[in-house]
């Protein structure tokens, strides 16, 4: 992964004023639930109109705020993945021109047009989601736990049960998913290589009608991406659900718990509502979080069969330590 350092020490700087509205716009985010929980206990409770209408003001200052940071983050990380993209597959292309044909001949034509597009384009949009929901998803998510727990330290217990199993179904999620992904670019690649064939000699397969067997190899590599995405599709649609099944349990453990504290007095409904929203909010980031990961999966495969090619010693560097002089 070093040929990602150059990269690196060029937008540095935009992707941590990136991080800074993206703190900002969390930080919007976890403070609304809890003026929602005043105006109602306090409020509403005790008939303050006054009160409400000045909390009310302060939120939606706060939301004008979190949404002017979300549109900053949103240009600014649209303008450096596009950028870092472009950059990239530009680097990558040089590389490719620069090497020997003893190099070339390693990797199949079809291979490195899918690394110059399907594999950049991977690494491209992890580096838009990284800077977009990445590293708002974990502040989001601690940030709601830490608010739940001034709110009410008590029925913040709930977190500690459902959080380390939202953890592991992410980390079966990364576990299991990595090698099909894997896979899957490789049956890409043999696609891409058919194809290539195909239209490289298209010329002699019309002049000897060889259209049925192009069409059977063309379908064997098609089948075989199509098995292999499926599969991989189906076991990765599993965890979503999980994560989603056991956030909503835990929201149905609060309203539970927390309607039996309010009828005895130990709890106002306006924490319920704001630990139901913390809550809804954690779902919301480790979504996030799972998303992101499953994108890093893919990002990851891709980044390493693109590190394969910028690893090959480049022809000219041979010539050049050799000496190789041509008069």
């Amino acid at each position: 992964m070093n040929f990602l350092n150059k990269y690196i020490k060029k937008y540095w700087k935009l992707f941590c004023i990136a991080i800074i509205c993206l703190t900002l716009e969390a930080a919007c985010d976890l403070m609304q639930p809890t003026i929602m929980s005043k105006i109602i206990d306090i409020g509403v409770k005790n008939k303050q109109m006054d009160f409400i209408f000045k909390m009310t003001i302060l939120m939606l200052g706060i939301t004008g705020l979190g949404a002017l940071s979300a549109v900053s983050r949103n240009i600014i990380s649209s303008t450096v993945s596009q950028k870092f993209g472009a950059e990239l597959r530009y680097d990558l292309f040089k590389q490719v021109q620069s090497l020997s044909f003893v190099t070339l001949d390693k990797y199949d034509g079809a291979s490195l047009v899918t690394r110059l597009s399907n594999d950049v384009t991977q690494v491209q949009n992890f580096v838009n989601g990284l800077m977009r929901v990445f590293v708002k998803a974990p502040l989001l998510c601690i940030g709601s736990i830490i608010m739940a727990i001034n709110l009410n330290p008590s029925m913040s217990l709930t977190f500690i049960v459902v959080i380390p199993i939202v953890s592991i179904i992410i980390y079966m999620n990364m576990k299991i998913g990595y090698p099909f992904y894997v896979r899957i670019q490789k049956s890409l690649d043999k696609v891409n290589s058919v194809i290539r064939e195909y239209l490289a000699g298209v010329r002699v397969v019309k002049a000897f009608n060889r259209f049925n067997y192009e069409t059977e190899r063309f379908q064997k590599s098609n089948e075989k991406l199509a098995n292999i995405s499926t599969k991989a599709m189906g076991i990765m649609s599993i965890f979503s659900p999980g994560i989603t099944l056991t956030v909503n349990l835990g929201i149905v453990a609060i309203i539970w718990i927390g309607g039996i504290r309010v009828n005895k007095g130990n709890m106002e409904v306006g924490q319920i509502i704001a630990f139901i929203n913390y809550m809804t909010q954690i779902l919301f980031s480790l979504m996030m979080i799972s998303f992101v990961f499953t994108m890093l999966v893919k990002a990851k495969a891709s980044a390493g069969r693109i590190g394969e090619i910028f690893q090959e010693e480049s022809d000219m560097n041979v010539k050049k330590n050799n000496l190789i002089i041509i008069y």
